[in-house]
């Protein structure tokens, strides 16, 4: 805890007790730093995550009204300053500010297009839409907790797989940021300001895959997906007319949910502490990606 201390005081931040930890995770830790103008919060990255330091640098240059407000980043060692974003949709009890959070982000894909090269040297995972496509077959090479019988029948789906991803690639919507955890938890209000915080999943992407958290916001709290649905893509109409946008939005749904599976995998193998967790939550996804194909 010494050296927060003294990069705090290097800052000029004087903490007016000392910082505590909010939570630990194999993929960051958070400490709440209070002050006498409010909390902040310290985020240190694990390494599998640390392209979020970066990363929340240059959103918050761009996109400052919707995005968490850095107050000092270190990027050698992955530290991230942020002032308190206010509380999140989940613990508020509405999912009232939802709708215009999916505005906001699909107004935000929009600007990063023109920004791929710059986030993926930022270290960014790249995911999109060929890279997934290729990565389909090799990826059932490995063992990730399902039967023989379901990978053979996920391998049999391969061609319907790369059908679907023809199909969305020909609507030539082009690659942007692509959140990848947007949902209720990673929402906060703040007098009135709604922000998109935790940036740690994110990768460069088919825009249309960050649907698929908001849409699973919907089943979850069994409310009609639709007026998510119109606010995220009333955003996004400077990429393409909405009715093709809504076309491609099913075709998003089977094709992102392996892409997630993907990504999944990329941060199990690269947190082997949290084996546990994923090895009940990977063979869950694959198994949704089964159905998704099987009824696309």
């Amino acid at each position: 805890m010494h050296d927060v201390q003294e990069w705090l005081a290097g800052l000029g931040v004087e903490p007016t007790s000392p910082p505590e930890t909010v939570h630990e995770r194999p993929w960051s830790t958070v400490l709440r730093v209070p002050t006498a103008d409010g909390d902040l919060y310290l985020k240190q990255e694990a390494p599998v995550q640390a392209y979020e330091v970066p990363l929340a640098v240059a959103l918050a240059s761009r996109w400052p009204d919707r995005v968490p407000e850095v107050v000092a980043a270190d990027v050698e060692r992955a530290w991230l300053l942020l002032r308190d974003g206010g509380m999140r949709i989940a613990d508020a009890g509405t999912l009232e500010p939802f709708p215009r959070a999916l505005t906001l982000y699909g107004e935000l894909q929009v600007g990063e297009v023109g920004h791929v090269d710059e986030l993926l040297a930022i270290g960014l995972p790249d995911t999109r839409l060929p890279v997934v496509a290729a990565a389909y077959e090799p990826f059932f090479e490995r063992d990730h907790g399902l039967s023989r019988e379901e990978v053979a029948l996920l391998l049999a789906l391969a061609p319907r797989f790369r059908e679907l991803c023809e199909e969305l690639d020909a609507f030539g919507l082009p690659a942007s940021i692509h959140h990848d955890d947007l949902h209720q938890w990673n929402v906060f209000v703040r007098d009135g300001r709604v922000a998109i915080y935790d940036w740690g999943d994110s990768s460069v992407s088919h825009p249309l895959w960050s649907w698929i958290k908001a849409f699973d916001v919907a089943r979850d709290y069994e409310v009609d997906p639709e007026p998510f649905r119109a606010a995220y893509l009333s955003a996004l109409t400077p990429l393409a007319p909405e009715e093709q946008l809504r076309a491609a939005l099913d075709l998003a749904v089977p094709t992102g949910r392996f892409a997630y599976a993907l990504q999944t995998r990329r941060q199990f193998d690269a947190m082997p502490e949290a084996r546990a967790e994923y090895e009940t939550y990977l063979p869950k996804l694959l198994r949704e990606v089964l159905t998704l194909l099987e009824t696309a």
